[in-house]
């Protein structure tokens, strides 16, 4: 007997128990009830998967198509997932970069290629090409369609990259859910196309478990559909910025230097013995409990990101004598040459 999946998370449907995944009132029904409560109701918690890593792994391993890895650009590093970069060797990949549209028109493609290039340069994964792409423009799609006709492809990447909505893009149709929540597809999906098959993936999750302690409100919001507008700050002595109750950076600048935020959430400038009052405040974005900690960077060179991984990235010009993090203990930081 065949198992009929889910149209939108690929779960096997099933009727006997409310709480598990895949549950449907009928197996008649083409969407199991969170991915139904989803698409009506923008209910994001209830859609989130137990996902294996593993399984994703294997079928990438043994696929023997145009893999097309979709990395989203204002999460470079965190999209660097180590056991994809593995799977991807000798294969036949195309590299789509999503979300470029959220950075400034300013900022060239050549420039975001040398950099994504920069971080895979001790990688073994040889990409066919990079096509930037939207899931808000479907033209941008369009180089995709070649491939399609001359092989089965799969859409990997890790998390809320964007694959989901970059296929309903590409199809011209909405079954596949999408949501803020990472994990919302839960198995592949094998979609016939009247070409070639296309499978899309479950996104593979990198080591951080600050996402599961955001509100459904606070998601959204870090899921942005427009340009993000930078924020710049200007240090010229030591001082601490606030981002929500989430954490805090604080900076001492060698000189004057300029901080660019990059994240689509509101970041504050204060003095650092202000810290703790203000992560105390409330703000739009927050988490409950949270516990900190502390690292400090030891002296900068100029032009470098500080990413946190699920917010974002900001961006320091100038060089700094110190850089100090402070941050609940589920988010995860690195520190990178500039990506801009």
């Amino acid at each position: 007997m065949s198992i009929k999946q889910c149209l939108g998370c690929g779960s096997p449907l099933q009727t006997t128990d409310p709480e598990a995944r895949g549950y449907a009132k009928s197996m008649d029904n083409d969407y199991c009830q969170s991915c139904f409560r989803l698409k009506h109701y923008r209910d994001f918690k209830r859609v989130k998967a137990r996902v294996d890593d593993g399984s994703t792994l294997e079928f990438i391993e043994a696929f023997n198509g145009t893999i097309f890895w979709v990395l989203d650009i204002m999460h470079l590093n965190q999209s660097l997932h180590p056991g994809l970069l593995r799977s991807l060797r000798n294969k036949r990949v195309v590299l789509l970069v999503n979300k470029r549209d959220l950075l400034p028109q300013s900022v060239s493609d050549n420039k975001l290629e040398q950099s994504i290039m920069r971080a895979l340069k001790d990688e073994a994964v040889q990409l066919d090409e990079i096509i930037f792409v939207s899931a808000l423009k479907r033209s941008t799609l369009e180089p995709l369609l070649g491939y399609i006709e001359e092989s089965e492809c799969a859409f990997v990447g890790c998390v809320n990259a964007g694959k989901s909505s970059l296929l309903n893009q590409l199809l011209g149709r909405e079954d596949l859910s999408v949501s803020p929540v990472a994990s919302t597809t839960a198995d592949v999906i094998q979609i016939e196309t009247g070409l070639n098959s296309i499978f899309d993936t479950p996104g593979l999750s990198v080591e951080t478990s600050l996402a599961d302690k955001l509100s459904d409100e606070a998601l959204v919001l870090l899921s942005p559909k427009k340009t993000i507008k930078p924020t710049v700050f200007q240090l010229y002595e030591k001082q601490t910025l606030i981002f929500g109750n989430l954490g805090a950076i604080t900076i001492t600048p060698t000189s004057t230097l300029n901080v660019i935020s990059y994240l689509p959430i509101t970041v504050k400038r204060v003095k650092p013995e202000r810290r703790d009052a203000n992560l105390a405040l409330k703000s739009d974005i927050e988490i409950t409990n949270p516990v900190y900690k502390q690292r400090k960077w030891t002296k900068m060179a100029d032009k470098i990101d500080i990413e946190i991984f699920d917010l974002g990235f900001i961006s320091i010009q100038g060089e700094t004598q110190s850089i100090e993090t402070y941050f609940d203990e589920s988010a995860e930081i690195i520190i990178r040459k500039a990506l801009i």
